[in-house]
């Protein structure tokens, strides 16, 4: 199940043979000096446990349930700790985080730069819209999506500007698992609370299993208010009849499942009922699916290090994507689409790919804002959760 397997084909970069070189490790003893038996973790064993997308589909095929999510984290974390995973391309975007609190590091005076114009920010606001690194500088039309979203809605929202920090999602897949816990995740935390507000929307897939997962699994606590995918939020707005969906595609379509919102988080029936909501074309899932679902080859920091066989994956999720006859790809995370267009362009793979967003945007009608502000929505659901 192991997309670098596929790829690679070693036995070493498997969930078992990451395990037994860390069992070598745990069992060396006099018998393995004297023989010259390789138990030290050295940079080859940094390299096995990094070539590794971070996908989960080890651990939900996993028969004794081993929670390999985590373990994956802390031992990166730990091979970081002894300095013996030293790569260069996730050293960058430490770097970057560090000095301008995203991935890119670009300017954090400009976090806020792709807001429009007719953005409806309330000093009252219902929700926290939490743009990411990815649609605040380089997908800026997806959080351009969202506002159209909300603006068609009557919700009150605000963003956060530069009290936006990276949630630390893709850190931690690198093995910054201990700065993320230390600094990103109690300031972002906090910057969302201050606002008063009961709900936190995103369109990210990375940045939602942060708020939704990582933060409570690491230690930085369970945040005080609710958090939302923005496939999650239409669903709560159409039931509620504030945003109504009605123009018809033309384009049949198929959806990747992104594997932090999908396996990571639990999350499948969100985004499947928002395409329902907007769209009366034919729609086909791919042979593999939720919990099958084939990895973009787009996180884990394995596409900086290992770009070729990144690619290779994105293609042969693209190839199935086609099989289906669609002509639109949709998807959840903004780092998959990108890698997927990427990848749809250099291998002329004829299909549009798409964020969620981006769908529902191009398919509503706006509702009549209502005289007087409605009262704070409870939320419908829990948090997301595993």
């Amino acid at each position: 199940m192991c997309p670098p397997y596929q790829e690679m084909g070693w036995e070493s970069i498997t969930p078992r043979g990451k395990m037994y070189y860390l069992r070598s490790h745990y069992m060396k003893g006099p018998l393995d000096r004297l023989l010259r038996r390789k138990t030290r973790i050295d940079a080859s064993v940094a390299e096995a446990v990094y070539k590794c997308t971070s996908c989960g589909h080890c651990e939900s095929v996993c028969p004794v349930d081993i929670p390999f999510s985590r373990t994956w984290d802390e031992i990166k974390q730990w091979t970081v700790d002894r300095g013996v995973a030293n790569f260069p391309e996730h050293q960058a975007q430490m770097a970057n985080v560090v000095q301008e609190r995203n991935i890119y590091g670009e300017p954090h005076a400009e976090r806020a730069a792709w807001l429009p114009e007719d953005a409806q920010l309330s000093d009252n606001p219902e929700v926290i819209y939490w743009a990411g690194c990815a649609a605040s500088y380089r997908q800026q039309e997806l959080g351009r999506a969202v506002i159209k979203i909300l603006n068609a809605a009557g919700v009150r929202y605000n963003i956060l500007g530069t009290d936006e920090w990276c949630s630390g999602g893709p850190l931690m897949r690198m093995g910054f698992v201990r700065y993320v816990v230390r600094e990103l995740g109690p300031h972002n935390v906090e910057a969302v609370a201050r606002t008063g507000v009961k709900a936190l929307v995103t369109a990210c897939a990375e940045c939602y299993r942060a708020f939704g997962r990582d933060y409570r699994e690491k230690g930085v606590g369970n945040p005080p208010f609710s958090v939302y995918h923005i496939s999650q939020y239409v669903e709560r707005l159409v039931k509620e009849k504030r945003l109504k969906l009605n123009k018809t595609w033309e384009k049949d379509l198929t959806f990747h499942d992104a594997c932090h919102m999908g396996r990571n988080a639990g999350n499948f029936e969100a985004p499947r009922t928002a395409i329902k909501f907007v769209s009366k074309a034919k729609y086909t899932e791919m042979r593999r699916n939720r919990d099958d679902t084939l990895c973009s080859g787009a996180s884990g920091g394995f596409n900086l290090v290992w770009k070729r066989e990144a690619r290779n994956i994105a293609r042969r999720r693209l190839e199935e994507a086609r099989a289906t006859g669609s002509e639109v790809l949709a998807t959840t995370c903004p780092h998959a689409e990108a890698h997927f267009k990427e990848v749809a362009r250099r291998a002329n793979i004829p299909i549009r790919v798409m964020d969620l967003a981006e769908l529902i945007a191009e398919s509503m009608e706006p509702t009549p804002k209502p005289e007087a502000e409605p009262e704070q929505a409870e939320p419908l659901e829990e948090p997301a959760a595993t």
